[in-house]
């Protein structure tokens, strides 16, 4: 009757598990499990109880990692040997399956978090493409892919696009969703640039770099965009997306770890020495700034919550009035630049 019941448990999982496509979810009883560190350190566990196999299955399959599986030599215990697991288990693995399905990150990185609630956002992902999109060139690197939220909308009709993040688990999940197209390459390029990287990126013959929100998590910015300007062909077009308005900065920027936000004259002065000529800087997004401001500077989060992120989709009407009238203030700046001749 335990085997029963046991069974029926596994059953239910089983179709659970195949209801929930958008996971990729395998077999979750797989007794052994190895992991390399960083998938591992990513896991952020929360179960004390055998909830920790769907836990792993539902955490492992939203980080988009690669799963093996290999045979291997093993004798279960019976229960009359003392195996503990039966049909409240296969309940509590549900419990756990609902509870983490839609997991986004570890709690404490805040930009993992940010990014996976952004790229909910597709219809203003599709706006601020379509901000820059006639100034992108046919061999493109771009610097902080990240999930590739961007990177989705000029990856096709290419060349070639080098997509770039430091941050290991990102570039996992570019190679689980670009890396078979051929003219794309996924690599993780350190700015400020070590002079073998630089001659690495000069021999991709690039006409454009594409750099949203990433300039501000680099300290040494000035050496960056020095070295955006060395690996650009004369001619290259910069896209820089930065946030806008020092007097906005507060708890939101210091956990997405931001060094800085950009003044317009500011920002226009260290484009032109790095060796730019400016094209178009504008205001973005003048909407957002209350929002930020209450965030950051009143109530101080780590973390802007998912419902007012998701306002952004109902407030598109009021984003396309700025193509009119371009606003003298926003929470970004996008500047394109061109490298001379």
């Amino acid at each position: 009757m335990l085997y029963f019941w046991h069974s029926i448990g596994n059953r239910c999982l089983t179709l659970l598990s195949n209801a929930f496509t958008d996971l990729n979810l395998t077999d979750m009883e797989t007794c052994y499990k190895v992991f390399v560190r960083d998938v591992a350190d990513r896991l952020d566990l929360r179960s004390r109880d055998f909830g920790v196999e769907p836990e792993i299955t539902c955490k492992v399959a939203r980080m988009r990692a690669r799963i093996y599986e290999v045979p291997i030599s093993y004798h279960g215990r019976t229960y009359e040997e003392g195996k503990k697991i039966g049909l409240k288990d296969a309940f509590k693995a549900v419990y756990t399956i609902l509870r983490f399905w839609r997991w986004e990150a570890p709690r404490h990185d805040v930009g993992t978090i940010t990014l996976r609630r952004m790229a909910q956002l597709s219809t203003y992902n599709r706006w601020l493409h379509e901000r820059f999109e006639r100034h992108l060139g046919r061999r493109i690197l771009e610097v902080g892919s990240g999930v590739g939220n961007q990177t989705r909308y000029f990856v096709d009709n290419r060349e070639r696009v080098v997509a770039s993040d430091i941050e290991p688990h990102y570039v996992r999940e570019l190679v689980a969703r670009f890396a078979e197209r051929g003219h794309v390459r996924i690599a993780s390029f350190q700015f400020p640039l070590t002079p073998e990287a630089r001659a690495d990126l000069q021999r991709e013959s690039l006409d454009t770099i594409v750099c949203l929100n990433v300039l501000e998590h680099i300290e040494d910015d000035r050496s960056a965009l020095q070295d955006f300007a060395s690996v650009l062909s004369p001619g290259g077009r910069l896209v820089l997306l930065v946030p806008s308005l020092k007097a906005l900065y507060g708890t939101l920027d210091v956990h997405l770890h931001h060094f800085r936000r950009y003044e317009r004259a500011e920002l226009d002065r260290v484009v032109r020495e790095a060796g730019f000529e400016i094209e178009e800087i504008r205001f973005l997004n003048r909407i957002g700034v209350v929002g930020w401001w209450l965030n950051s500077r009143v109530l101080k989060r780590r973390v802007l919550p998912k419902a007012q992120l998701s306002l952004f989709n109902w407030i598109m009407p009021m984003l396309r009035l700025e193509e009119r009238r371009p606003p003298s203030f926003g929470m970004s700046l996008l500047v394109v630049a061109r490298k001379p001749a």
